[in-house]
């Protein structure tokens, strides 16, 4: 998925969640953002069994200032523009909800 930010950058994000769920439910939103460390997606069994398997939703945002994208994607959100990773979280939380995925 993609939400837009309040500049117009579009933000990928991942969700996970249940094939069988319909309508909205709990939802967990990570982002990082930070010192241009990617932030891909994985498994961990604490989020699997703690979260997911009682039919909750993961969605992990990939806001600027990480290093999923490379060096640009990093400094979009440094110094001065520090706002532009803290709207893209906005955006994509308000894009799950949009979507019916969280209230």
């Amino acid at each position: 998925f993609e939400a837009r930010s309040k500049d117009g950058t579009m933000i990928p994000y991942f969700v996970v969640r249940r094939r069988d769920q319909n309508g909205p439910v709990p939802t967990l939103l990570y982002g990082y953002g930070g010192f241009e460390v990617p932030l891909l997606p994985g498994y961990a069994g604490v989020r699997g069994r703690l979260w997911l398997e009682k039919g909750n939703a993961y969605v992990q945002a990939c806001i600027r200032g990480g290093g999923e994208f490379g060096p640009g994607w990093h400094q979009a959100a440094l110094k001065g523009k520090r706002q532009n990773g803290f709207d893209d979280f906005a955006a994509v939380a308000e894009d799950v909800v949009r979507r019916g995925i969280a209230t």
